[in-house]
């Protein structure tokens, strides 16, 4: 088993917002790592506590049509100076390869260090 991480931003907390934030992240995961539903475990999402409209992972049984995997949701920590408005999330996967991390919009900030890994695998 290998968890794989995420991360994204929205700019106002609307259902709306959080809806495009997580699919184009959950997108970007599938992608990048061929995830098959069927060999994830469990996803666990997590927000900042500015995010109060709705619940990530029921765009995930929604729009993407992942229905059979346990959800779970979180408030992150609360802590001083820390980037707001964040979505995070933790995929549990049955694999024996490590995943490849995504952090998109504003969340790119949180791991600078995949962004630069990214960036220097596309040169």
């Amino acid at each position: 088993m290998i968890a794989i991480r995420g991360a994204t931003t929205i700019d106002t907390d609307t259902p709306v917002k959080i809806k495009e934030a997580t699919v184009e992240l959950m997108r970007e995961l599938i992608a990048q790592n061929g995830l098959k539903p069927e060999k994830m475990i469990s996803v666990l999402f997590t927000a900042t506590k500015d995010i109060c409209s709705a619940y990530p992972g029921k765009y995930l049984r929604e729009e993407l049509g992942i229905t059979d995997v346990p959800i779970l949701h979180f408030q992150e920590m609360d802590v001083q100076g820390a980037l707001g408005l964040c979505i995070r999330v933790m995929i549990h996967y049955d694999a024996s390869v490590p995943g490849t991390s995504v952090y998109l919009r504003k969340a790119k900030s949180l791991r600078p260090d995949l962004a630069e890994a990214a960036e220097d695998s596309q040169r």
